[in-house]
Formats: structure tokens, sequence, C-alpha cells
């Protein structure tokens, strides 16, 4: 196969890597997405307004009410993930979220038009460190064909001297993978809930040249059968980072741990990491309202002394992020992105949960 795909705006040099004056490479994102509306409307409009050819939204809520005003966005390809989806995929629906992500990522990768996708999460924004153009820079500077550009994360975090008030306020801890001891010293009695210093993921996401035989996983590609891709194919990116808000709210927090509950043990474990399924543990034993959010509290705020030694040791950064004026490029109105707004369309979403855990928890939280 070649080392370039149509649509590939420059000619690939022998190595497969592009000369020097090309244009800026397309790039996509693709996403599957079952959260409040104005959460995912925001994530597409900001990503389109950064410069994305495409915007792959799979609603893993076939009846979601913001389809509709998804679909009129030029870039946008709709998908409504229903019976029939999911037959014509893996002849039913998968129970794990990972494996609907990975098979809907790889869907979207074989219908791309871009150069380059990566698979995001709705709680997720590229934040370009140089602006875009150094992304768009390293991104055809990469010998295409021969792996991928891994984006690393930072995660949100809320420092404790400070209310939330919009959705992206905060700060983000960054990862420092670093022996137990020091891990612990760092992070103190939140050490055991977080990987690498990160309460998610701290792998980060890939940006997958286009055109080529590989499955799209939720944080990296893999190789197909005319495609090897071994796995040291990897190039740290230096222009761009994934911004991750795991909880855009304490209650957004909360309801994903439920969630993940929900499902068997076997299936949890396949989703997600020891220090994952701790959280998920710790918060099916708390008590009531005033242990979960002292759980939350442990895990996702930060003391100002903790924080002020983690941005000294360049692991935490404090620099703001507002995605609303690159929104407003897109979108006439940009929507309400307030915590308060948020919170409440979660309640409406939850109050009538199966779950009755999800449902007291949604309709006891103050707010």
């Amino acid at each position: 196969m070649e080392p370039f795909v149509a649509g590939w705006k420059g000619r690939a040099d022998e190595s497969g890597g592009t000369v020097a004056g090309m244009s800026a490479p397309g790039w996509g994102i693709v996403m599957t997405a079952r959260e409040p509306g104005n959460l995912v409307l925001a994530n597409v409009a900001y990503h389109l307004g950064l410069g994305a050819g495409e915007a792959h939204v799979y609603l893993d809520d076939p009846d979601d009410r913001a389809a509709e005003t998804l679909a009129a966005l030029p870039g946008v390809r709709l998908t409504l993930c229903d019976t029939d989806h999911w037959q014509r995929l893996a002849r039913r629906r998968p129970e794990g979220q990972n494996r609907r992500q990975g098979l809907n990522a790889t869907h979207a990768y074989r219908l791309a038009d871009v150069d380059w996708l990566i698979h995001l999460d709705a709680d997720e924004f590229l934040r370009p460190m140089r602006g875009v153009a150094a992304m768009h820079a390293e991104l055809a500077a990469f010998p295409r064909g021969f792996g991928y550009v891994s984006v690393p994360p930072a995660e949100r975090v809320m420092p404790r001297d400070a209310a939330q008030v919009g959705l992206f306020d905060g700060v983000f801890r960054r990862p420092a993978r670093v022996p137990p001891r020091l891990h612990r010293a760092l992070y103190g009695e939140a050490a055991d809930f977080l990987d690498g210093g990160m309460c998610s993921h701290a792998s980060g996401k890939a940006f997958t040249p286009t055109g080529f035989d590989y499955q799209i996983r939720i944080h990296r590609p893999r190789a197909g059968k005319t495609d090897p891709l071994p796995a040291h194919s990897a190039l740290k990116a230096q222009a761009v980072e994934l911004l991750h808000f795991d909880g855009l709210t304490p209650l957004h927090w909360l309801v994903k741990l439920l969630r993940y509950g929900e499902h068997a043990a076997e299936v949890q474990a396949g989703m997600n990491g020891p220090h994952r399924m701790r959280q998920v543990a710790a918060l099916r034993d708390a008590g009531d309202i005033a242990a979960v959010r002292a759980l939350y509290e442990r895990v996702q705020v930060l003391a100002p002394a903790q924080k002020a030694r983690l941005a000294a040791l360049g692991l935490c950064d404090t620099a703001p992020f507002d995605p609303a004026p690159v929104i407003a490029r897109v979108l006439e109105d940009v929507p309400d992105l307030s915590a308060a707004r948020f919170d409440a369309d979660l309640r409406r979403a939850h109050e009538n949960s199966p779950n009755p855990r999800l449902a007291e928890l949604v309709g006891r939280w103050p707010g």
C-alpha cells in the first residue's frame, strides 16, 4: 500500500514522510458519546473550529436529542447506534463501552477522507501548545505508514481553594511514571486511586494515518493483516496535548463510576485498570452523600501545598482552558457551559435510572 492516501495534499518522500513546503495535512476526530448534549456539541464544535475536517460522531443512545443539531454541522458524520448499526458491525450491541468505541472508531477510520484520525471521548479536548500550525507541521513531518503520533494527556483537577463555576475550570495534572514510594509521597491519600498520577489514563490518544489496515482502539491503533504496526512505532507529540476532563463536575465523576459499577466484574476489568476498579469499589462502600463527596475530594481535588509541589515539578499546569472563543467560530450561539447547567442535565438524564443508587445520588445531590 502507498504511504499516502487520496486527499493527502503533499507528496511522499522516499521514507513515506513529507517534504518541506507542503500544505497542512487534514485531520479529523471520532467519538462514541452518551453525555449531555451541550458537552458533545461543545466538543465537536471546538474541534471543527480548531481545524478538524471531519467529526465522526456515534451516538450511543439512538434517541439522543442532540442528533438533529449535530447532524446540521458541516463536517459532522453522524451515526445513531441503533439495532441495525450493531447488527452490521457486531451482530449485537457489545456490553463493554471500550468494545463499542473501538468498533465505531475503526468503522469511521475506514470511511475517513482526511489524512489523520484521532479517537476522543466527549470529555477530551486537544490543546495545541504552540498554535495549530505547529500541530499541523508535526503531523506533516511524521513518516506516514510507520506508526502513529501519541498525544500525551493532562487531566483536569480542581484546586481546593477554588469553586467551580464553568465546566472547564481548574488546573491540569500531568502523568508521572515514578516508583511506588515516590508516587505515594507525591499524591498522598489519593495514590491508591491513581495510575501514574492520573485518575483515568496516562496513555493519551493517537493520531493515526488513514488509508492503512489498522484497527483503531481506545488509546492507539493495532496492526491489521496487511500493515504491520510494531508497538514501538509511536512518536510522542510535542505540539499538542490532550486535556481530559475526567468528571466535568463532581456529580459527573460519581455518575461515571456508578455506571461502571453496573457492569459484571469481568466487563469492568476489561474497561478499567486496577486503580479505577478501586475507585468504583470505594464509591460502592461509601455510605452517604458526605462520604461520596469526600471520595471525590480525596481523588480529584488538590490542596494548595500539593498543587504548588506538583507545579514546581512540572506535574501541574495552571494555564486556563476556555474553548468558548473557538466554539463561537462554528456555532452562532455557544451552548451553556456552566457547571450548574451540566448538573441539571445530568439529573434529568438519570433521575429515573433503574439503578437505585444512581437515581438516589442525582436526586439528593446539592444544587
